[in-house]
Order: structure tokens, then sequence, then C-alpha cells
């Protein structure tokens, strides 16, 4: 199997499985499997991570010592069945106005790895990337993996108001604000993209699985 997972029960209806503590793809493919293969049990709902996930169940209708029998059982199949797959990522493409009162941290961005801000925009559009997970507030995808080349460490004093639609940078994850909020992520862009819409039947622009390419736009637009 290759991993050992950690199972721990970490209140009286929820169980926690670690599979590991890093961003990768194919620890995401083996969470969102087992995600899937644990949706047979009698269970309420299971939140993942990068690189975990929490089975929420009902404390009545299981046994302990069971259940955790049960879910182990299912996580053994299910990582010696894995496989990753060919299947044509589907793509989400999102239009972004780069530096300036759009992207205040452009600057900083560039000066921290001793590039030019036209260089962390070619750098950053030239890749797309994973929806690992949303959370946060309702519509914030987690997304990466972004290069060395400008990957970057979040704001130390996090700001009180972060625009709707701005894109930020934190490590080597990216993300975009859906709503206007708190934030500390370096924000280089912004996009008018709606991600989150809560008067839809399906209110979110992106789920975990999306890639996401952005594409630049002129300022003035």
């Amino acid at each position: 199997m290759g991993i050992e997972a950690k199972f721990s029960f970490v209140s009286e209806s929820s169980l926690l499985i670690e599979i590991s503590d890093k961003i990768d793809y194919e620890i995401s493919e083996k969470i969102n499997a087992l995600s899937l293969a644990l949706k047979k049990l009698d269970i309420i709902d299971i939140t993942i991570s990068y690189s975990s996930l929490l089975v929420d169940f009902d404390p009545l209708r299981h046994n302990f010592d069971e259940f955790m029998s049960e879910v182990k059982a299912i996580y053994n199949l299910t990582m010696l069945s894995f496989s990753t797959t060919n299947k044509e990522p589907n793509i989400r493409e999102v239009f972004v106005k780069f530096g300036g009162q759009f992207g205040p941290d452009l600057k900083y961005v560039a000066e921290f790895h001793g590039i030019s801000e036209e260089e962390v925009i070619e750098e950053f559009t030239s890749k797309i990337y994973k929806v690992f997970m949303l959370g946060f507030t309702p519509g914030f995808a987690y997304m990466g993996i972004l290069s060395d080349r400008i990957a970057t460490p979040r704001l130390p004093v996090p700001r009180l108001v972060v625009e709707a639609g701005s894109v930020g940078i934190a490590g080597n994850q990216t993300g975009i604000y859906p709503t206007r909020s708190p934030g500390g992520w370096r924000i280089i862009g912004r996009t008018e993209q709606v991600m989150f819409s809560p008067e839809k039947e399906d209110p979110f622009f992106l789920k975990p699985s999306d890639y996401v390419r952005f594409i630049r736009i002129d300022c003035e637009s």
C-alpha cells in the first residue's frame, strides 16, 4: 500500500483519517478515492482536506470498534486497488487583472524572488492548478501547486478587508476570495468571476478535483 494512515476519533461522532501532511497530487487522488469508497457506509458526512478526511457518523448507529474496523478495511482495499487515472481534467478558466489596485502584493512577490512582476505573472499563468478542497469561506478553493519561483509566505499580519475576487498566494497554494473578507494571502490580482452564488442550486463555481487556468486580461478592460 505504501502509506500508513493514522485513524483517531476526534469526537464521539467523528473519525479523522490522516494519510499524509503534504500537498501532493497523488495523495489528493487517494483522499478522493477513499471518500468515494466510504460512502457505502451509513455515515452523515465526509470532509476532505489536502491529506486527510473527517468522517462524521451517528454514534447511536455504530459501535466504535466495529466502525473503526469497517473503515480500516475499506481504506486497505482502496489503497490496494488504487491507480492514478488518466481522466481528462475539468479545466475552468478564470480571467484576472494583475497588479496595481487589483494585486497590491504583486510587487512584493516579485522582489521576494528577485524577478520582475511580469515574470511572476508569466509563471503563475503558465500552469493549471488543481482544486484540492473548499473551505475558509463558502466557495473558497484551495489550489496548487505553485512553483518555487513564486511560492511566497503569507502576510505577517492579515488584512482586515480583502475584496471579493482577489487572487492570492500563500506558500505553494493559490486561492480566490469569494466574498469581501479578512485575509492573509498575498494578493496578486483580481477576477470578476463569481465564485459563490448561494441563490443557485449548484452554488460553487469550483469543486474539488477541478483545475483552473488563470488568464491575464488588461487592467483597463
